[in-house]
């Protein structure tokens, strides 16, 4: 999790507030006012931020569980034929070795099918699946992080009109 605002902030308030700098008064009023909004902004993009990576390894999880089924079917099928090469394989029998890779074609043709046409299927809509949270993942980091910059680019702007007017008031009370 990123962590937001830097402890300069947290500093520089405090060192604000803990010295009377002759003729910063109304400098350190305009940082005792914006720095706990930036500090905000900031708690607002790590929450935010946070919640768009936890939304998408929560769905990545949640779409791979639930074909966990057909992954465990498949696997009991491609287990069944390899099971039947297996024996054989194992025939010492060359008659018997023969006939039985020759039934092979006939009797497990329908399972390899299923097999090599139900994986392309489920592969490719998880791809598809996958790649739509990476990509839903994103836009929602870049709104954070356009909000974030938004935010601290208005908060700075105050600031920065904030401190010209004090220093606006500080030239002419001299």
């Amino acid at each position: 999790m990123a962590e937001f605002p830097p402890s300069g902030l947290d500093t520089l308030k405090s060192y604000l507030e803990s010295h009377d700098l002759a003729g910063v008064g109304n400098t350190k009023q305009c940082f005792v006012k914006y720095l706990p909004q930036l500090e905000q902004v900031g708690a607002t993009w790590s929450t935010e931020y946070s919640g768009c990576q936890q939304n998408a390894t929560t769905l990545r999880s949640t779409l791979l569980s639930n074909v966990g089924g057909f992954q465990q079917t498949i696997r009991k099928e491609a287990l069944r034929i390899g099971s039947y090469i297996d024996s054989c394989l194992n025939s010492m029998n060359v008659i018997d070795y023969f006939n039985c890779f020759a039934k092979l074609s006939n009797q497990q043709l329908v399972s390899m099918y299923f097999i090599s046409a139900n994986a392309s299927e489920i592969a490719l809509s998880l791809d598809n699946q996958l790649n739509t949270i990476d990509v839903e993942r994103y836009i929602c980091s870049n709104r954070t992080e356009e909000s974030y910059v938004l935010g601290t680019a208005r908060i700075f702007d105050a600031l920065d009109k904030c401190l010209e007017q004090s220093a606006t008031l500080a030239k002419a009370t001299d």
